[in-house]
Formats: C-alpha cells, structure tokens, sequence
C-alpha cells in the first residue's frame, strides 16, 4: 500500500497542535492497531539529514488507539513556540509487532509564526 498524500492542517507556534486520523480500510472497519507504534519526522526537504521534529508513541507526541485505529497527533504549546522555518515534509510510519512497518501518510506540515509573545 502506499502512503496516502495529506497536508497536515497548519500548526500555529505557540499553540497546542492536535490532529486526529482514524485508519480504516476499504468496508470503512478499523485498522486493528494493537501492539503498533508509530513515527512522523518533519524534515525541510526529503534529502536533510536535519530532523524539525519528530512526534512518536515514544516521546507522547503519538497516542495510538488499537481498536478505533485512531491515531493522535500532538504537540505542547511549548514545543511549536520553539520550532523554526516554515515547516517542511513529512511521512508516518505504523510498525506493526510483527515487525511490518506501513508508511500510512506523507505531505507538507507547515508552520504558522505566531504575534503574541
């Protein structure tokens, strides 16, 4: 399966960023994602070696719901006040205990500098 293209709603520096995915294949029934972890890094370009920031079920910046293959995405008001540019691209990664790994969603994630400081 490849990787379905998906700007990512604008994150706003200096507020909290939440966004909300649910899995489903084609009969609309959820992806069981039990025992699954995930990863998203948002890079300037497909080639920099240089990592903007990376949100994950690691570092709590990805909770994952098995049964409603629902897949949250976060990041701490204090985290966007600090990130730099403009955004850049990204893909998400789902690894699987069996240790397949699906690239579920790629596109842009752009960043929106904030007034108030």
């Amino acid at each position: 399966m490849a990787a379905s293209k998906l700007n990512l709603p604008i994150v706003e520096k200096g507020a909290t960023y939440r966004h909300t995915l649910f899995w489903k294949d084609s009969s609309n029934v959820a992806i069981a994602l039990t025992g699954c972890t995930a990863k998203l890094q948002v890079r300037e370009s497909v080639d920099s070696d240089t990592v903007i920031i990376e949100l994950s079920t690691v570092n709590n910046r990805i909770i994952i719901d098995p049964e409603l293959g629902k897949i949250d995405l976060f990041i701490s008001d204090e985290d966007t006040t600090i990130l730099e540019g403009f955004g850049g691209v990204y893909d998400l990664e789902v690894y699987f205990p069996t240790g397949d790994t699906t690239r579920l969603i790629e596109g842009r994630m752009t960043f929106k500098p904030e007034v108030t400081r």
